[in-house]
């Protein structure tokens, strides 16, 4: 039975090779909006919130404007990359067809969701319904890319973002009627389910370092042991800061301190902010690797960036073109074979 299944995932029609995918031609600016999207992660989630109230003025607008740029750059690459792993995925022969033509109108159906908050901010139904599509298809994608063992580590990564979204979003829910009802008990199951959230988030995040590290013996371990020891070192370092401290360091505190979201989770609050700056340094580690398919590279650093938070649209939209790529990266066989001949030789 997975035998069949897998074949009906990666198996081309016999005496078609036109249709083999190729995820070559994307690599530049896959790699491109990664690296954009961990600009715009650093600027707009671990500084500026942090420098209201805590640095002049002057420097705040400044830091506004970057930051503000680099999202809207991030938004257009991201636009662009989803349309063409729609593109791709709908003539993808490898991929089998209930799979993509879900992963597709998944992706169109999300980006119709996220479309109007260029203009405005989404109201919370609107917000939810992208949080749950989005969550269920990137659960779905990380599932068929599973099945294929140079992506199954990337597949098991989107899965656990996937029950992040979920849970966070369930977990708001609940807390929001917590609030309505007044309830108490509601609102205790609304921290525990946060809670859940955190633990498949981290989960995802010890994955993603633990690929990373297996990249290469030099660039990916080392890589991937710093991206972890300096944001412990960051979260450390701005926990002890005071708390109207106007530094960097108070910066940061400010930052990290809302980093666990509403509801608060048991326990695990330290770990949410934690997982702010990993994130960031995480996907950064692996754009830095050379030894495997770009393709692969830019999904596993646009997942980390998703950060789970999919009632976010740029977080929606940035784990969407993840899941194609990451899908895509499966079914190309070149891709693959270069990059298993390159680890062999990798330092």
């Amino acid at each position: 039975m997975a035998v069949s299944a897998t074949s009906e995932v990666m198996t081309p029609e016999r005496g078609d090779s036109s249709h083999e995918v190729s995820t070559s031609w994307a690599s530049g600016i896959l790699l491109l909006t990664a690296a954009v999207g961990v600009l715009a992660r650093i600027a707009g989630v671990l500084v500026l919130p942090g420098m209201k109230g805590n640095a002049p003025q002057r420097s705040v607008e400044l830091v506004e404007v970057a930051s503000w740029t680099l999202s809207y750059m991030y938004v257009g690459l991201l636009v662009a990359v989803v349309c063409g792993g729609s593109f791709e995925l709908s003539r993808a022969r490898r991929v089998g067809t209930l799979a993509r033509g879900a992963i597709v109108a998944g992706s169109g159906l999300a980006v119709a969701l996220a479309s109007p908050a260029v203009m405005l901010r989404l109201p919370a139904p609107a917000a939810v319904a992208l949080a749950v599509t989005t969550s269920l298809l990137v659960g779905g994608a990380g599932v068929v890319t599973s099945r294929v063992p140079h992506t199954r580590a990337v597949g098991a990564i989107l899965v656990l973002l996937a029950l992040t979204g979920l849970c966070r979003s369930l977990a708001w829910q609940t807390a929001t009627l917590a609030g309505e009802r007044a309830s108490l008990a509601m609102y205790d199951g609304a921290r525990a389910v946060a809670t859940a959230a955190v633990t498949f988030q981290a989960a995802a995040a010890m994955l993603a370092a633990a690929w990373i590290g297996t990249r290469s013996p030099w660039r990916g371990r080392v890589l991937a042991n710093v991206a972890v020891i300096g944001a412990f070192a960051i979260t450390y370092w701005a926990a002890r800061a005071d708390a109207h401290q106007s530094s960097a360091q108070g910066v940061l505190r400010a930052t990290l301190s809302n980093a666990a979201g509403v509801p608060l989770p048991f326990v695990l609050a330290p770990i949410a902010s934690f997982l702010a700056p990993a994130s960031a340094l995480l996907a950064a580690s692996a754009l830095a690797q050379r030894v495997t398919q770009p393709a692969t590279l830019a999904a596993v650093a646009l997942a980390l960036l998703s950060n789970g938070s999919y009632d976010v649209p740029l977080q929606a939209l940035a784990a969407i073109a993840a899941s194609q790529w990451a899908v895509l990266a499966m079914a190309d066989r070149h891709g693959m074979w270069a990059s298993l001949s390159a680890g062999r030789r990798a330092p």
